[in-house]
């Protein structure tokens, strides 16, 4: 019964805990938890992605002072990080989850990678910092960044079939205003008869939650989110199609222009007359 209570309490928390994070558009850089190196402080919940855009990850902690997980009781319960910790994802394969003082050693991954970072309500360590960075070794990167609020994107060589061996991401940036993705056309290899999309594969995530794992000519529905959207096309060593292609629109409001009150016609001394009045319009910061 207490166990039972004890899981709902921290299931609460994670659901209320303060989210933080991003994705990280550039080949390289440093990034710390919140307020490093001053204490991070309770109740968080971040996710950083990295997404390797065909490239090689390197991915080196500098630093990590979290707080100590339990030491189990004779070896058999807990002995893991069930306060604050660090949970490394590559691909959709978890990496491992560290707290304390036993940091991640150096990563190296062709996949995109994943930083989440908990802590609970109470103690609290200095925090960390990681840098990464990214070799294309000479290639151009696949997929990308776009941050206009309009555009149309395919699969590399589009109409003609794509390359093997791929590894694209496109990021589209979460915000007030919603945006919207619409597959026009989508055909990728078939899958096999026992396995669900295990050859060429597109995932879409809507912020953190996948939206599925699309393959064949089963075409993505069109959805519209105001969270970050991530799109990930991963091929294998053989076959390929002719690809995709999707167009994303975000959700602008028009800002009206202020219009001028005529003055009104009232028998007043030369010189008198009503100031002008001016519509109250949206006004909206993007």
């Amino acid at each position: 019964m207490w166990f039972a209570a004890f899981s709902i309490l921290c299931l609460a928390a994670v659901a209320n805990a303060q989210q933080c994070g991003g994705i990280l558009p550039g080949v390289n850089g440093t990034v710390t938890s919140p307020n490093y190196p001053d204490g991070y402080g309770p109740n968080l919940d971040c996710h950083w992605s990295i997404p390797s855009r065909g490239g090689r990850i390197a991915l080196v902690f500098k630093d990590f002072d979290l707080q100590a997980g339990t030491e189990g009781f004779f070896g058999i319960f807990g002995g893991r990080c069930d306060y604050d910790y660090v949970e490394v994802t590559v691909g959709d394969r978890r990496y491992g989850t560290y707290c304390g003082d036993t940091m991640p050693g150096q990563i190296s991954a062709n996949q995109d990678i994943h930083i989440r970072f908990v802590s609970d309500d109470s103690v609290n360590g200095n925090g960390f910092k990681f840098q990464f960075k990214i070799d294309h070794a000479g290639n151009t990167p696949c997929g990308e960044h776009l941050t206009d609020n309009f555009g149309v994107v395919s699969s590399p060589n589009y109409p003609e079939n794509y390359g093997n061996n791929l590894y694209c991401t496109w990021v589209i940036p979460g915000g007030p205003n919603p945006v919207t993705v619409k597959f026009n056309d989508f055909q990728l290899e078939e899958s096999g008869f026992f396995s669900t999309c295990h050859y060429d594969r597109v995932e879409i995530y809507d912020g953190r939650t996948s939206k599925g794992v699309y393959c064949g000519s089963n075409r993505p529905d069109t959805f519209t989110t105001t969270n970050g959207i991530r799109i990930n096309l991963k091929t294998d060593l053989t076959v390929g199609e002719r690809g995709f292609e999707f167009e994303y629109s975000r959700a602008i409001p028009t800002t009206h222009a202020p219009t001028t009150q005529a003055p009104s016609n009232t028998d007043k001394p030369a010189g008198g007359g009503d100031g002008s009045g001016y519509g109250s319009g949206d006004g909206f910061v993007f």
